[in-house]
């Protein structure tokens, strides 16, 4: 049976809690809210079920070298008000639409009516609309996985997306004989922040009133490559804050799993990778600008398939990026986060101290930062370096 005794060797993706015949395995929070199964002794056979369908655990890491130059498609929403509305390129819309036009399902993160993150299902363009935007904090599945192996059963093409942890549990909780019509997006991921400081920052700032819409990077804020959380309020208000981007920047309210992850370039399991395409300026200077430009990686036949037919909607060109711009624009296509050495007494006050005491002492709430950011606005005022 499973039994986690290190939390670092679990990505909580619940292929584990699918398979389980006997539904012996629930998935529980622990102080940061992050899932970890747990197994009801009265009901476990003990089969051993549950472990050979851990992906986390057996994945093995690559000893493929990283390519020297990545094939790549540059690639951004042909329609202006998609672009607008998306974090970076608006893609996953043009991907959306494509297996929707084929009778096919959708599954992505989208937002509870309390702001939580959750998997939703959508057989139509108007559900699909929830999945667009970043949601920088791991997203509940809850019965996903077992919703997706359904459609699949009846035939239908089911387009996935998630952390490649989510991707990679997902593959191996579905048959093989059904993974013709699966296809998996996952994006470069940083590692997946605390729900629960999530959910306890939403609740600080309703102190301000009703909040109708939140967004993890609003290009209201100053464009793309900016980012900064936004809180839209009834009364008509939003507020940009950087409070949750800095403590998450921080390393240090992530999943331990994060810090050993498997699921690099050389390790994924995915058909599609969706990224920002970070650097832009420096390879493809034409498509340099604000609005948001998306980096699209092809790891399969069928990958290639489906962004091939998701082209109608996009405007896309094919590069080759020098590995050493991904490694300093977007290294975690190469290697996972590495866990800030505080992140351990984050986890333990936490509970105790609550959400205002992380944002003074790593959100941009404590004299700390303001300091930092003084000294860093000082600087570019006298061009120091």
């Amino acid at each position: 049976m499973i039994k986690v005794t290190d939390k670092s060797k679990c990505s909580g993706c619940t292929a584990c809690y699918a398979v389980c015949p006997h539904r012996a395995i629930s998935m529980k929070a622990d102080a940061l809210g992050f899932l970890y199964p747990e197994v009801d002794m009265d009901i476990c056979t003990d089969c051993g079920l549950c472990e050979r369908k851990c992906d986390f655990v057996s994945a093995n890491r690559s000893s493929q070298s990283f390519p020297e130059k990545l094939p790549v498609y540059a690639a951004r929403n042909a329609d202006p008000k998609v672009l607008e509305s998306s974090q970076s390129g608006g893609v996953f819309p043009a991907l959306a639409k494509a297996v929707i036009s084929v009778g096919g399902v959708v599954y992505g993160a989208a937002f509870r009516p309390d702001f939580t993150v959750a998997h939703m299902r959508s057989a139509d363009l108007k559900g699909c609309a929830a999945f667009r935007g970043s949601k920088y904090v791991q997203s509940e599945l809850g019965d996903t996985f077992s919703s997706v192996r359904d459609d699949l059963e009846q035939g239908r093409t089911v387009l996935f997306s998630g952390t490649p942890c989510q991707v990679a549990g997902l593959l191996s909780y579905i048959p093989e004989r059904l993974h013709h019509n699966l296809v998996t997006v996952d994006f470069i991921c940083h590692g997946v922040p605390s729900p629960a400081v999530w959910k306890d920052y939403v609740q600080y700032m309703k102190r301000k009133g009703e909040i109708v819409s939140v967004s993890f990077r609003d290009k209201a804020a100053g464009g793309w490559k900016v980012h900064a959380e936004s809180f839209t309020y009834a009364h008509g208000r939003k507020v940009f804050r950087e409070t949750y981007k800095v403590m998450y920047y921080k390393n240090v309210m992530l999943r331990r799993s994060c810090a050993s992850c498997p699921y690099d370039y050389t390790g994924r399991k995915s058909d599609i990778v969706m990224a920002d395409f970070w650097g832009i300026e420096e390879f493809l200077t034409h498509w340099d600008g604000n609005s948001g430009t998306s980096m699209l990686i092809a790891l399969s036949a069928k990958g290639r398939e489906w962004v091939a037919r998701a082209s109608e909607d996009l405007a896309m060109e094919a590069a080759e990026v020098p590995s050493e711009l991904i490694s300093r624009r977007n290294p975690n296509l190469m290697r996972p986060s590495k866990i800030y050495h505080e992140s351990r007494m984050f986890e333990e006050s936490y509970p105790e101290k609550g959400f205002m005491y992380a944002a003074r002492r790593w959100g941009d709430m404590g004299v700390r930062y303001k300091v930092w950011k003084l000294k860093v606005f000082i600087r570019k005022m006298t061009g120091r370096k």
